[in-house]
């Protein structure tokens, strides 16, 4: 049961930090006119956090919730005034950038590195809960 536990903390761990960074960052640099570059930046920040949720649970299942946890974040912004037409695809390219990796996922093996840092899992199961509720708050606030 505490495996489990610790799966779903660590899955929505990464997937809320991959959500804030989308909602808050993407914003700014589409706020700046930087529409040809946004794409890569926060596409190469995504694999990052799938693979990191993937190797720290070491369930490939990971990947794909891990998309899914950043898309809901993404989605908060339809809750903002006047953002209606620039929510849904972001958060469906998101879902899709998931299911992209978790495809390629399935052919290399990400170990875990829990052994090595177990300081960071012990963060990442204390820091879940409240990194998702921020994202959310952060999502709502910053846009």
């Amino acid at each position: 049961m505490k495996s489990k536990i610790q799966s779903f903390l660590t899955i929505l761990f990464w997937g809320s930090i991959w959500g804030i960074i989308e909602a808050t960052l993407g914003w700014v640099l589409h706020a700046t006119s930087l529409h040809h570059g946004t794409s890569n930046i926060l596409f190469a920040f995504g694999i990052f956090c799938m693979l990191s949720a993937s190797a720290r649970s070491g369930k490939s299942s990971a990947v794909m919730l891990t998309a899914v946890v950043a898309s809901v974040i993404k989605l908060a912004d339809f809750l903002l005034p006047g953002v209606e037409g620039g929510v849904l695809h972001p958060a469906m390219y998101i879902l899709l950038e998931g299911a992209l990796v978790a495809v390629i996922s399935q052919f290399f093996s990400f170990s875990s590195r829990r052994e090595v840092r177990p300081a960071l899992s012990l963060w990442e199961s204390r820091l879940a809960v409240p990194a998702f509720a921020v994202a959310i708050a952060l999502t709502l606030i910053v846009g």
